[in-house]
């Protein structure tokens, strides 16, 4: 059962404090310092644990070479949600109405995402929670 949630709670607590972070961050200094030092954090944090975990496995280059293309993709994207974070906060965006409208929409996107470009099965029951969400979101951006 702890297999199955950990990486959830990993996830909540990890988005709860870059959340904190990124407003913190977003009435000081410059920006894109604010990100290099970021991006320096994490990559010295992924480097250590991907060296620890590689222990006693396959090659420690061969590992760090068979990544694919989608991990420059990745890294883009990363940039992308980071300044649009944080330039939201910024803008003047309160953390729990940023947070809930974002993700409702990614929710919807990635929803026609996966019917367009992966195939995946989009139900009536979905795409009324959708709207539903919608109502929501504009409820909430209103209020």
């Amino acid at each position: 059962m702890f297999s199955t949630w950990w990486p959830l709670l990993l996830v909540v607590a990890s988005s709860v404090g870059y959340q904190v972070g990124m407003k913190e961050v977003s009435d000081i200094g410059d920006p894109m310092a604010s990100l290099l030092v970021t991006y320096l954090a994490a990559s010295v944090v992924s480097f250590v644990i991907y060296f620890f975990q590689s222990l006693g496995k396959e090659s420690f280059l061969r590992g760090a070479f068979s990544v694919n293309l989608s991990a420059i993709g990745m890294g883009l994207a990363i940039v992308g949600i980071e300044m649009g974070t944080l330039f939201m906060y910024r803008a003047g965006w309160a953390v729990n109405v940023a947070f809930v409208v974002s993700n409702s929409l990614i929710v919807a996107a990635l929803m026609l995402t996966g019917f367009l470009i992966y195939k995946e099965k989009l139900t009536l029951r979905q795409l009324i929670g959708v709207g539903i969400s919608l109502a929501g979101i504009l409820c909430i951006v209103m209020g």
